[in-house]
C-alpha cells in the first residue's frame, strides 16, 4: 500500500482557484517557492496577471491565469481544459475559491446563497471529479479543499457557509478513504478565522475584537500545504480551533450552536 503524501512540488502542475487574494494566493505562493507548475484562476484577471508575476519571480516553473467565474457552471469544464492545455495535465488541486452569504438565513438572497453553492460545492466537486482520476492513475499529486472549522459545527448567521463547508469536509474525508492506496493525497484545510477580505466581501459589520485573533493567511497556508504534504486527511489550524472542535465533539450539537449565535448575534448584516 502506498502511503498518500507528496514530496515535493516542484515541476508539480498546480491549478489553484481562488488566487487573487487571501489563502490561495499564499499557497500559490509558496508552490512557486518549491518550483511548480502552476496556473491561478479567479475572477479578477488584473490581480492574476500581478500574481503570476510575482509567481514567476519566486521560482515557479510556469505562471499562468485563467480569469473565470466558478459561480457558471460550465466554468469547471472551461478552467479545466486551460489548466491542461498549459500544463499538461494538472497534478495538484487547491479549491480554494468560496464566499459566504452572511445574515439570517430567511432574510438571505437566495440568488447569492445558490451562487454561493454554485462556487463552494457545485465548482469544487466538479473540478474534483475531473481531475482526481488522472491523479489515481498517475500515482501522484493530490487535492487540497479548503474548508473551514464552520463545517464541524452549526453556525448561525452564516448557515449556508457551514453547510458547504460541511459537504467540502465530508466529501475530503470520504474520498480520502477510497483513495489512499494510490499515493494520492486528499486533505480537508479548515482554519478558522483568517486575516483575509472574507468578513469584508461578506459584508460582516462591527466584528472589532471578534477578528484581534484571526490567522495570517500566509501561516494558514503553510500549515495547510505542510499538512497535505504529510498525507493527512484533516488539518485544522491553531491550538484554540483545534481545541473547539474537539470540544465541540463532546458538548451537545444544541448547546454548540447556541453559543454560536451568541458569538455571532451582533455581527450580522
Amino acid at each position: 500500500m502506498t502511503k498518500p503524501g507528496i514530496d515535493t512540488f516542484r515541476d508539480l502542475g498546480c491549478l489553484v482557484t481562488g488566487a487573487s487574494s487571501g489563502i490561495g494566493r499564499e499557497i500559490a505562493l509558496l508552490l512557486a517557492d518549491e518550483g511548480a507548475r502552476i496556473v491561478v484562476t479567479a475572477r479578477r484577471e488584473d490581480r492574476l496577471e500581478a500574481l503570476a508575476a510575482e509567481l514567476r519571480a519566486r521560482g515557479a516553473g510556469e505562471a499562468h491565469v485563467v480569469a473565470d467565474d466558478l459561480a457558471d457552471r460550465e466554468a469547471t469544464l472551461r478552467v479545466v481544459e486551460a489548466a491542461e492545455r498549459h500544463l499538461g495535465h494538472v497534478d495538484v488541486l487547491v479549491n480554494n475559491a468560496g464566499f459566504s452569504v452572511p445574515g439570517p438565513f430567511v432574510r438571505s438572497s437566495l440568488e447569492r446563497t445558490e451562487a454561493m453553492l454554485d462556487v463552494n460545492v457545485v465548482a469544487a466537486t466538479g473540478l474534483m471529479r475531473r481531475l482526481l482520476p488522472g491523479m489515481v492513475k498517475r500515482g501522484r499529486g493530490g487535492v487540497l479543499n479548503v474548508a473551514s472549522i464552520a463545517g464541524f459545527m452549526a453556525a448561525p448567521y452564516q448557515a449556508g457557509y457551514a453547510g458547504t463547508k460541511a459537504y467540502l469536509l465530508n466529501l475530503t474525508e470520504s474520498a480520502y478513504q477510497e483513495v489512499k492506496h494510490t499515493g494520492v493525497a486528499l486533505t480537508a484545510l479548515c482554519p478558522g478565522v483568517t486575516d483575509t477580505e472574507f468578513f469584508e466581501a461578506a459584508g460582516y459589520q462591527n466584528l472589532g475584537k471578534f477578528l484581534d485573533q484571526r490567522m495570517p493567511a500566509a501561516k494558514v497556508a503553510r500549515i495547510g500545504l505542510a499538512g497535505f504534504k504529510r498525507g493527512k486527511r484533516t488539518v485544522v489550524t491553531g491550538f484554540s480551533n483545534k481545541a473547539l472542535v474537539v470540544l465541540s465533539g463532546f458538548l451537545p450539537r444544541g448547546f454548540v450552536g447556541a453559543m454560536a449565535r451568541w458569538v455571532m448575534v451582533g455581527r450580522r448584516t
